[in-house]
């Protein structure tokens, strides 16, 4: 029997202690458990009948007892005869060592100490009001254009009306010959032509002035190159675009009806509007119709803005609510992108019920909703929509439906207005529904003998019959008509979104085209985010100040914290400033940017001290603010201010650069160039790469491309000591920053020839503030990389003057796993004395070989070779940068982000109730909708961590800080054969097992979970609302592509000869090297893990052939090669010859396998789907949802992307590793119940007989709760697939009105509709594990 210490004299076996502890649990569940339990146990140990599911109050209940220990720790001894102190500071000096000499940190410091300097006044406000001018002048110029397409527009409205002009050239008709793919678009396009998108029906005579537009909007193109798409889009519903485009992303023909949709209506309509949507799903309506329905009220959902209120409820016999909670059923909720996405979800899942439609409770639930709402707002008037077949169960009950809707709208003044959507269906007679659906909308009181009850006058709706889903954006889409408010003709700014297009954040600008003051149209641009807001994106100070835009409503348009605009590929969610800035203070800083137009503001935090016994609290400077609003647009740009003094020190012009490399050098080739792994590079030079900040047009330098010319004037204006050469665009720093660094140039050539790591380092570099980076061996990096924005950069500015390490990530050089060490270089002064706090001025880089950090420790503690024995390293987060488990060809999956509680869960468990040493921390992710949970590592440690005195024993540790340094330095050594610890993680994605709770104590891997809105107010849980922003997520790297002419004969330019290494100490971490243990058999374990069996004699070879250790396993650069391995068979054995009677047998067994597989394909094939194990990808895990499975007459191609699920006879287990990448879980489900260790199996902590459970992820599990019933109504965020795309900006919209048009007959007044639906359940079966860790 499995024992537990739980007390300092006795042991009791663990079944005893959870069997107290569920027993306690389920018996005291009912109230009379807390009389006949002794009250005074209760009040000492503060537990209370509400507190029995909190594990703290427990761990005091049960602490009381004997079961639950305190967090002392046992005396530190020699860890096997050594002092892990000193082995600590031992690989301490290492590192400093390797940074001084390697990286060459000494050197650069001591030349900034040395350079010259000036005291420069530092003038935010003239930089922030230069900063605005030029978004001002952008906007101007844009506004410029739209109001000229306006004016344009409708004087061919006049022509039109004299001389018609209908000419149509359809968008889906063009000749593919005609399109060219175009890197701006990132689609192929015509820049010749404009096209249109055509409904199906257009009016005879219908104004489409594209043709006379074309040349225009090509003009305007010429002088404003930045402009994206340029499109009129009339009230008859033909959309002009500019350029043509076929559209091919989706399906062209329906594009009419979503592309820019909600643009047209807020344009339109831009005041707030407040409508309940009300849909009919009584037994009257046919499936057709049903169906009918459903696309009616997912457009009408799709039209709306985050501005305006709505409710949106189903209506049978009784009425239902998305949700069971009083604020959905008495209030209209904001439509912002995430309540789209439940409306959505809701009208699909909106079943046909077998009872007839009680209309008049429908109307009168309506109306108290819609009232509340225009009491709580002080609104004029609102709306409500009904759709349904209108058929009524008796006589009487049309005038009990006007009786209702009399009474309700009386006492509201008649301000509601209603709309109704009749849906046809030619199987079903229709007799008097029209009929009173029309009276309906008209309030037409008369005809059934019912008194208005209230003299002011009625606001006539309108009816309309819709016998097929066509061109539902110019019948059910024109749903605002009756509002009657005029159309403004002020320009309408959208919020940034994803563009369906190209899939790059965008923001439109429109305006209402008017006739004697009648609508004829809109008229818009979009416009490249990163070409709008470079300036804050790009605003780069050494001081750490920023640069912020925000909109009149406080929502913010652009943060440091948001990934840039160029790398942005999910819709981020649009939130107030002050989730970003959200320090105690910062709601007066707010409110005052937006009252004022520009203005200042210093903020003070208050701190407390306790040195002397006594508690004072005092203030200090926190940040000063200066903002200034951007004129004749609705923006505010702000700058943060992070400094107290006014006086900062710039580099005087200094050195000239006779032999500068650029790092072009695919263009401008250099001397002894050659292939560094998979980069074009250079052994001659460093290479100078200048990213996009170091422009000061990012987005032109960006998007124009690169040209032999262009190179040569940058090479020209570096190098010029006479300053006479013009400047071609780069901001005044660059030069004296690409001067100052050019002095490592010559240590760096050195020591790659004669350094004893020179098989380990793959490269080296510097990076300034400025966006100036300096590489060697010189190389050629993409246009978009970004060096300040990657995770060694910000490292090493969280720990100034000490050496960083970053968690392992992969190379996309070639170099496969590598780490960074990162240092950061000073302000120069003259005593060459400095501190952490002094000015950051550059940052120096090493990529090092993963493999390198596990053989160094091998290499300097002797004992970490000994059986039983495991040493490891960590950074400050907790991810593992050295331990045995990463180096081994275990064939458990990827080694980066390998965390302490995936590997050393045990050690996990244990370190957990240290809290002064790690704590779990969490932060708002806006960009992907998720609350990252995280560890954070206290790396100011002071002395040695051990097992806690009543902790967990199987596993004796050390951990200690590794001075100077951002890691730490860990052994253990196990003790026994069964350890009881283990720390649950999902093994589909990175979603948390329980986002209801979070526990300091309780052991979970690195997670996330869905940030949830709250559903009344579209703000934030209050739970989640102080949250802190999390730093802006690592952008990937990607590597440029080269021209295989440039490569051809080029050789290696440190060509290790892996064959050379005969020892695993040898071949471990060299560059490009692997050591091959094993050979992979194409089979799978239970657990999904290739099968692999080791090799009798083990070499060294390279990653192509052997990566991971594994012969002939998949890398991550697709260039497997094929290694043949001698004696792979066993020894003395032979295949002996098959004679023609045993092929014969063979062959007919064959035959009759095949035959049994066929039927039993054919049976099963459609029963189950399984998730597949299919190959790793680039992309994060959180970049995923679920499938969205929408009814097949609906599907248009747009929105959210279905992921294929393959078919399988058997289903596949699914482990951590080997899980679909692409898998992600639904939104708003629960968390997964199954959970793993992550604990390889061969490691030494052995995983007991797994325990399976299948998770079926069905159509049932994506729907939001009709009746649930929650004590807070929130909505989960939409799914984050890399796919998904915004078809029109205010805000984004997903697939919400996503359908097929059912197709018209011939005969006008019959509808044939195929409603054949296909018998797919959309489920999957999928294999969960618990793993239960062992000790040898």
């Amino acid at each position: 029997m499995a024992t537990v210490r739980v007390g300092q004299s006795r042991s009791v076996p663990l079944s005893t202690v959870l069997l107290r502890y569920f027993v306690f649990l389920n018996v005291c569940s009912a109230v009379k458990c807390v009389k006949d339990w002794d009250s005074n146990k209760l009040k000492g140990s503060g537990l209370t009948l509400k507190d029995l599911g909190n594990s703290e109050s427990l761990t005091k209940l049960f602490a009381s007892d004997g079961y639950f220990t305190d967090t002392t720790q046992e005396k530190v001894k020699p860890f096997n005869g050594i002092s892990i102190q000193n082995e600590a500071q031992k690989l301490s000096a290492n590192l400093r060592l390797v940074s001084n000499e390697e990286i060459g940190v000494t050197t650069m410091q001591a030349i900034y100490d040395t350079l010259p300097y000036t005291d420069v006044q530092a003038d935010y406000r003239n930089t922030l009001r230069d900063m605005t001018e030029r978004i001002h002048q952008r906007f101007k110029n844009y506004l410029q254009i739209v109001q000229t397409n306006k004016i344009i527009v409708q004087n061919l409205y006049k022509f039109h009306i004299k001389q018609p002009i209908t000419q149509k050239f359809d968008c889906c008709h063009l000749n593919a010959s005609d399109l060219r793919p175009d890197s701006e678009y990132r689609c192929k396009i015509s820049r010749i032509t404009s096209c249109d998108l055509i409904p199906f029906r257009v009016p005879d005579g219908a104004f489409n002035p594209g043709r006379n537009l074309t040349e225009v909007w090509k003009s305007n193109m010429n002088f404003f190159p930045t402009l994206k798409w340029q499109y009129y889009i009339s009230t008859e519903g033909i959309h002009n675009e500019y350029p043509g485009s076929a559209f091919q992303w989706t399906n062209c023909p329906s594009m009419h009806d979503t592309r820019h949709r909600d643009v047209y209506v807020s344009t339109m309509q831009p005041q707030s509007k407040h409508v309940v949507i009300m849909m009919d799903h009584g037994n009257s309506l046919s499936a057709t119709q049903m169906l009918m329905a459903r696309s009616i009220a997912k457009n009408l959902i799709a039209s709306f803005t985050e501005n305006d209120r709505i409710a949106v409820i189903g209506l049978s016999s009784e009425v239902t609510y998305p949700r069971d909670d009083s604020c959905v059923k008495n209030s209209l909720v904001p439509m912002t992108f995430e309540s789209k996405f439940f409306f959505k979800r809701f009208i699909d899942n909106l079943e046909k019920q077998d009872v007839s439609t009680n209309h008049s409770l429908g109307f009168q639930q309506a109306f108290k909703m819609i009232g509340h709402s225009l009491q709580q707002f002080n609104k004029e008037e609102g709306m409500i929509i009904y759709i349904s077949r209108g058929l009524l169960s008796s006589l009487t009950e049309a005038k009990d439906v006007m009786e209702t809707i009399a009474f309700y709208n009386g006492k509201m003044d008649n301000r509601i207005i209603i709309n109704t959507y009749a849906v046809i269906d030619s199987n079903k007679p229709i007799m008097y529904e029209k009929s009173f659906l029309q009276d309906v909308a008209n309030q037409n009181y008369t005809k059934y003998n019912v008194s208005p009850r209230n003299k002011s006058p009625v606001k006539h709706g309108m009816m309309l019959a819709i016998n097929n889903t066509r061109d539902l954006s110019m019948t059910v889409g024109r749903f605002y008509v009756p509002f009657n408010k005029t159309t403004a003709e002020d320009a309408v700014f959208s919020l940034p979104y994803i563009d369906n297009a190209d899939g790059a954040l965008t923001m439109s600008i429109s305006m209402a085209c008017l006739h004697n003051k009648m609508p004829i149209g809109v008229s818009g641009v979009d416009l490249h985010m990163e070409y709008l807001v470079q300036d804050i994106t790009y605003f780069n100070q050494a001081d750490n100040s920023y640069a912020f835009m925000i909109n009149e409503n406080g929502y913010t348009i652009m943060h440091p914290s948001f990934t840039r605009p160029i790398k942005t590929s999910l819709q981020p969610m649009h939130t107030d400033i002050w989730h970003f800035e959200n320090v105690p203070g910062f709601e007066d800083v707010r409110s005052n940017m937006l009252r004022r137009a520009e203005g200042e503001q210093t903020m003070y935090i208050k701190e407390t001290s306790n040195s002397t016994g006594v508690v004072t609290t005092y203030e200090v400077f926190h940040a000063k603010y200066i903002w200034k609003k951007v004129d004749n647009t609705p923006f505010i740009v702000a700058i943060k201010i992070l400094q107290k003094h006014d006086f900062v020190k710039h580099l005087n012009n200094h050195v000239s650069l006779p032999d500068l490399v650029y790092h072009r050098i695919d263009i401008l080739p250099a001397n002894k160039m050659c292939l560094h792994l998979k980069q074009l590079a250079t052994t001659d030079s460093s290479t100078v790469f200048l990213s996009a900040s170091s422009f000061k047009n990012p987005f032109e330098h960006l998007n124009q491309g690169v040209n032999k010319r262009m190179v040569q004037s940058y090479v020209a204006y570096l190098k010029d000591d006479t300053r006479l050469i013009s400047n071609p665009g780069l901001k005044e720093t660059v030069r004296n920053d690409v001067a100052a660094t050019a002095g490592i140039d010559k240590v760096w050539k050195r020591r790659f020839k004669v350094s004893e790591l020179k098989d380990y380092i793959v490269r080296r570099y510097i990076t300034t503030p400025s966006g100036v980076f300096r590489s060697y061996p010189g190389a050629l990096f993409d246009e978009t990389y970004d060096p300040t924005k990657q995770p060694w950069y910000e490292r090493a500015m969280q720990y100034p003057g000490q050496v960083t390490l970053t968690a392992p990530y992969l190379d996309v050089g070639g170099a496969g796993y590598i780490v960074t060490i990162s240092h950061t270089i000073f302000e120069g002064q003259a005593q060459s004395l400095h501190s952490a706090s002094d000015k950051i001025i550059a940052v120096m880089g090493m990529d090092v070989t993963l493999g390198y950090f596990y053989k160094m420790i091998l290499d300097h503690i002797s004992v970490c070779r000994l059986a039983g024995v495991r040493c490891f390293l960590i950074n400050d987060d907790g991810y593992m940068i050295a331990h045995p488990s990463l180096v081994e060809p275990d064939g458990h999956g990827p080694v980066e982000e390998q965390h302490i509680t995936h590997k050393e869960p045990l050690v996990a468990n244990d370190i957990l109730n240290h809290i002064h040493f790690v704590h779990k921390k969490l932060c708002n992710r806006y960009n992907d909708r998720t609350i990252q949970r995280f560890y954070k590592f206290n790396t100011s440690l002071d002395g040695v961590l051990t097992n806690l005195v009543h902790g967990e024993h199987c596993a004796r540790y050390q951990i200690v800080s590794v001075p100077g340094t951002n890691i730490f330095l860990g052994m253990i050594n196990h003790t026994c054969d069964l350890a009881t610890a283990f720390c649950p993680c999902s093994m589909l994605d990175r979603l948390c097992l329980n986002c209801n709770r979070m526990g300091q104590v309780e052991c979970e891997c690195p997670c996330e979970c869905p940030l949830a809105m709250d559903f009344c107010t579209g703000d934030l849980l209050k739970s989640e609302d102080m949250n802190p922003s999390c730093p802006r997520f690592p952008e990937k790297e990607r590597i440029p592509r080269i021209d295989s002419d440039m490569t051809n004969g080029l050789s290696q330019c440190n060509n290790v000869k892996c064959e050379s290494k005969t020892t695993q100490m040898d071949c471990l971490g060299v560059i490009g090297c692997e050591w091959c243990q094993a050979k992979g058999l194409n089979s799978y374990d239970k657990d999904g893990m290739e099968v692999h069996k080791p090799l009798p004699h083990p070499f060294c070879s390279s990653q192509a052939a052997c990566f991971g250790g594994v012969v002939g396993a998949p890398n991550p650069y697709g260039d497997r090669a094929v290694l043949p391995i001698d004696g792979d068979d066993e020894a003395g054995t032979k295949s002996a010859p098959v004679g023609p009677v045993a092929g014969g047998i063979m062959g007919c067994f064959l035959i009759l396998a095949l035959g049994v597989y066929c039927y039993r394909h054919r049976v099963h094939r459609n029963s189950l789907q399984y998730i597949s194990t299919l190959p790793e990808n680039q992309n994060r895990h959180s970049q995923f949802y679920e499938t969205e499975d929408l009814d097949q007459i609906e599907d248009n191609g747009n929105g959210h992307t279905n992921f294929v699920l393959a078919t399988f006879e058997n289903p596949a287990s699914i482990s951590p590793y080997r899980v679909n990448t692409s898998y992600r879980r639904p939104a708003g489900g629960d968390s997964d119940h199954g959970y793993s260790t992550m604990t390889p199996h061969d490691d030494s902590e052995h995983a007991s007989l797994p325990c399976l459970e299948p998770l079926i992820v069905g159509k049932d599990r994506y729907k939001p709760g009709i009746h649930s019933s929650t004590k807070t109504p929130t909505i989960p965020p939409p799914p984050s697939v890399a796919s998904r795309r915004s078809r029109s900006p205010t805000p984004p919209q997903t697939r919400l009105s996503g359908y097929q048009p059912i197709i018209e007959q011939v005969d006008p007044s019959q509808t044939i509709i195929d409603t054949s639906i296909q018998d797919n359940p959309h489920s999957v079966l999928a294999n969960v594990q618990v793993h239960m860790v062992d000790s040898h």
